[in-house]
């Protein structure tokens, strides 16, 4: 994560530093691992969960300002069908736990 230079850094109105990765998969080692890092690099976790629509995914990514996420194959879809409907437009790195083809 650190040399890829994720994930970016939000400020809020009192000048704290925030630096989110989210993770988007059933529960897994990958997930673990990926959330095991944040911990070490103090980085903090944003979950998604199956149960969310693309109104609650992209609600969350806009709060954050989300640009990294994580994620199981299953999401990459959906992920890339948000965006070309014009959701999750903060995201700019994808990680799959998987190979991609």
């Amino acid at each position: 994560m650190k040399s890829l230079g994720l994930p970016n850094i939000n400020k809020n109105e009192d000048g704290k530093e925030f630096k989110f990765i989210g993770i988007w998969s059933k529960n897994r080692w990958e997930w673990l691992a990926t959330h095991i890092a944040n911990m070490y690099y103090k980085y903090t976790t944003i979950g998604f969960f199956d149960s969310m629509g693309v109104q609650a995914v992209d609600f969350i990514i806009k709060q954050t300002e989300l640009t990294s996420l994580f994620l199981s194959k299953e999401y990459i879809q959906k992920i890339i069908s948000m965006k070309k409907d014009g959701f999750a437009t903060t995201i700019t790195h994808i990680v799959s736990f998987e190979s991609v083809t």
